[in-house]
């Protein structure tokens, strides 16, 4: 009787078990045989189709590191949202793109840059889209103030920028002192921070301009007697709130005011009071 087998760290191996692994290792010798048989038919090809592929890999290495996927790519769809004075014509032209470019050539950024120097756009986002779409959203610009000279209206833009807009669109905005045509952008933006804030307000400027004198924004509203100076700059809601409530609650004590001065944070300043009007 043959010697039972044992493992390394010597447990006797099982009739069973040592039938299981000659079987394991019949299979193993079985299939290293056919993989050599079926290399020795066909096997050689695929191997010298590799060898001549690498070689052509590696000449053409230089030209490899060149590639670009994106050329592969071809602008194809446009969208365009949010322009209501332009047209789409006029929006392709001015970003200086076409549909059948490489979508390699197209840069996001430099499309918003083009477009952004446009006056009738305000703000612009560009988005390139996987395969080949781009997608464009425009903010267009408003007309918030005017300037009348010489018997011509210029209406600008909420960035101070001068709009082909009609002359009766110019009797409806603010109208801003020729002389602070210097802080027309300044002014705008002030404009726009009221006007985002509390449009009726907005709608009440009769008349805006710059004071170098006191060093800020005066304002002339429509249904009271005096001007309102505001800040250059640090304009908020609380701004245009507190003006609010002094007009409302306080319209006997500034209804004889000469300047109301709003430069002061969290409270206003009465100027030049008509001490007459204080019995109405």
């Amino acid at each position: 009787m043959a010697a039972d087998k044992t493992t390394w760290s010597g447990r006797r191996i099982g009739f069973n078990e040592r039938k299981q692994k000659d079987a394991r290792n019949q299979r193993m010798k079985t299939g290293v045989a056919n993989v050599i048989r079926w290399f020795k038919r066909r096997g050689w090809i695929l191997f010298a189709l590799l060898i001549v592929v690498s070689a052509v890999v590696w000449n053409q290495r230089f030209y490899l590191q060149r590639f670009n996927p994106l050329e592969l790519r071809h602008l194809q769809y446009v969208e365009i949202d949010g322009n209501r004075m332009l047209s789409w014509e006029d929006v392709m032209q001015n970003a200086q793109i076409e549909t059948g470019m490489l979508m390699s050539e197209l840069d996001a950024d430099s499309v918003a840059e083009a477009l952004s120097q446009l006056p009738l756009i305000h703000a612009v986002s560009v988005e390139k889209k996987f395969p080949s779409s781009l997608y464009i959203k425009l903010q267009e610009a408003s007309p918030m103030l005017s300037v009348l000279d010489g018997g011509k209206a210029i209406i600008y833009s909420e960035r101070g920028v001068a709009l082909p807009f009609s002359v009766a669109t110019a009797m409806r905005l603010p109208v801003l002192e020729t002389s602070s045509l210097d802080h027309v952008k300044q002014i705008a933006g002030f404009l726009e921070t009221m006007k985002s804030v509390d449009s009726r307000l907005y709608e009440k400027v009769s008349q805006i301009s710059w004071s170098e004198e006191d060093k800020g924004i005066e304002v002339f509203f429509k249904d009271v007697g005096f001007s309102t100076l505001f800040p250059t700059s640090g304009w908020s809601k609380d701004l245009f709130v507190l003006y609010e409530s002094l007009e409302n609650g306080f319209s006997k004590d500034v209804r004889c005011a000469g300047v109301v001065d709003m430069r002061f944070h969290g409270f206003a300043y009465v100027r030049n009071y008509d001490k007459r009007c204080v019995n109405g």
